[in-house]
């Protein structure tokens, strides 16, 4: 048994996919060894509002800050006159105690933690450990920029190693951004990390092939995702049949406790990871998802929309305009992936959730995403057509989602059981995960 320090546990955020695989990753992870510490998903990707750094500063000046009386409320006020200055080139600026230089992040992490006691959880020396494992989730695109949570989560791994610990990078998806450069910098870094772990586990085709392509002096193992895992949770005959007892606290209405009935067959319907990457202009994006649930329901199934991440927010207001029932994000987690599973049909660009909807035998039509796991997913569960929607569809692909929807629907049980047999495969061998930590 070792004892652990278990980084990008996402589960502070609303994400249903941080919020379940992170779970059941850590759970793969205590089977056999003792997680020590957690590094959490709330400084890793952004700051929060609560970083306060500046590289010509001394540890003995942020030491003084931090005895300040009330210095919480004014380094709030410091971040966001920073912000300001900066506006969209904050993140690895004079600002950011990140870069690419991972020695010089950790130095400037420890010299700038007296002010900033909320990033303590990075701090590697505090813990008595054997062993650093990365849930690499969604964090390793190489984008240019790059994202920061690549970075962030890469200097532990680098410090990691420096104190002769073993690294172990695990549940991970390497990918390109759609949307911008292959960042050969990054992924340079990541090679000479790669190489030093105990293993690098991916888990599907597509991240497989990259990883040979990029990093195959790695120890590379393909996983499916720690998620499958949850086909226990999903399968264990405990059914969600109405709202009254599974809403989150934004989902406690009226309509919830009398007009929620998931005995009737029903469509569930989110949104895409890339949304955001694909236009700023949220009266379009909400005009298109109107559309969309509106043509949906010439199916004449109830349709629920799903609000799986915050980035899904809109569709709240599209719930609204449609008079369509909404599943809100703060819904208990096993609770909505039984929702999902329970579903005729998914519509969505979005990667875990469709496990869940998958564990259950839940038909999906997918959107494209931010990078290439809508696909690759679609290639592990064995569909036969691999097909990816734009994440703003036209009227006329809007069209086609909905022909795609009838057809899955129209499969039946022999659709249903299909998948959910082939879930049931991936379950059993993402369940091996446990034995790569060693």
């Amino acid at each position: 048994m070792m004892k652990v320090v278990y980084v990008g546990d996402n589960r502070n955020r609303g994400n249903f996919g941080c919020r379940a695989t992170s779970t059941a990753l850590s759970q793969l992870i205590s089977e056999k060894n003792e997680i020590v510490g957690v590094v959490s998903g709330k400084y890793t990707n952004f700051d929060n509002g609560e970083l306060f750094f500046h590289k010509i500063y001394t540890k003995k000046f942020y030491e003084k800050l931090g005895r300040i009386k009330n210095w919480d409320s004014l380094k709030t006020g410091f971040y966001l006159f920073a912000r300001m200055i900066k506006r969209h080139k904050y993140f690895f600026s004079n600002f950011d105690f990140i870069g690419y230089d991972l020695d010089k992040s950790i130095d400037n992490l420890l010299r700038c933690l007296p002010a900033n006691p909320n990033l303590k959880e990075f701090d590697l020396t505090q813990y008595d450990f054997d062993a650093l494992v990365v849930n690499g989730e969604g964090s390793f695109i190489f984008a240019t920029p790059p994202w920061r949570e690549c970075l962030v989560e890469m200097m532990l791994m680098h410090w990691a190693l420096k104190m002769g610990k073993k690294v172990y990078y695990l549940n991970g998806m390497l990918s390109d951004d759609p949307y911008t450069a292959t960042n050969m910098k990054t992924i340079e870094i990541a090679k000479e990390l790669f190489a030093k772990c105990e293993v690098v586990q991916i888990r599907e085709y597509e991240s497989l092939d990259y990883a040979k392509k990029y990093f195959s002096n790695s120890h590379i193992e393909l996983r499916p995702d720690a998620l499958f895992t949850w086909y226990k949770y999903i399968n264990d005959g405990f059914n969600i049949n109405n709202g009254r007892y599974f809403m989150g606290p934004s989902g406690a209405t009226d309509s919830t406790f009398n007009s929620y009935d998931f005995t009737k067959e029903y469509i569930c319907v989110a949104g895409s990871s890339s949304l955001s990457l694909e236009t700023k202009d949220k009266d379009k994006i909400v005009m298109t998802y109107c559309n969309l649930v509106n043509k949906l329901k010439t199916l004449k199934k109830e349709i629920y929309v799903v609000e799986v991440c915050e980035g899904d927010y809109f569709l709240r207001e599209v719930a609204e305009k449609t008079n369509t029932k909404l599943i809100p994000i703060d819904t208990p987690i096993i609770a909505a992936g039984k929702i999902l599973a329970n579903a005729r049909a998914f519509v969505s660009g979005r990667y875990h959730p469709a496990i869940l909807a998958s564990l259950g035998g839940t038909p999906c039509v997918f959107m494209a995403s931010n990078s290439h796991k809508t696909k690759s997913l679609q290639e592990l569960l064995k569909y036969e057509n691999v097909v990816e929607y734009p994440v703003l569809p036209s009227d006329e692909e809007i069209m086609s989602i909905v022909q795609d929807t009838s057809i899955v629907i129209q499969g039946g049980d022999e659709t249903r059981d299909k998948i959910r047999n082939r879930a049931k495969e991936l379950c059993d061998n993402a369940q091996t995960i446990s034995e790569l930590i060693k």
